[in-house]
């Protein structure tokens, strides 16, 4: 069974829009220049294994905003 993936590419890296992306499609592949490839899954970002420190970091703030975004969210309704 084939499961079409989508694959969205950021030209620059803003946490916040990355963060909005993978909150509104919660599974693909993405694509930030100068950072490098990422997973979402289960609305979660993660790294490729071959990943280097700036992609975990990448990838661990991004997961930080995306809880908060959850929460602000749940306080909201």
């Amino acid at each position: 069974m084939n499961v079409a993936v989508s694959l969205k590419t950021f030209k620059k890296y803003h946490p916040r829009q990355v963060a909005k992306h993978i909150k509104a499609f919660f599974n693909g592949r993405i694509y930030i220049v100068g950072v490098g490839r990422f997973r979402v899954v289960n609305g979660k970002l993660v790294a490729y294994k071959d990943a280097d420190r700036k992609a975990l970091s990448v990838m661990s703030e991004v997961n930080r905003i995306i809880k908060e975004m959850q929460i602000q969210q749940s306080v909201a309704a």
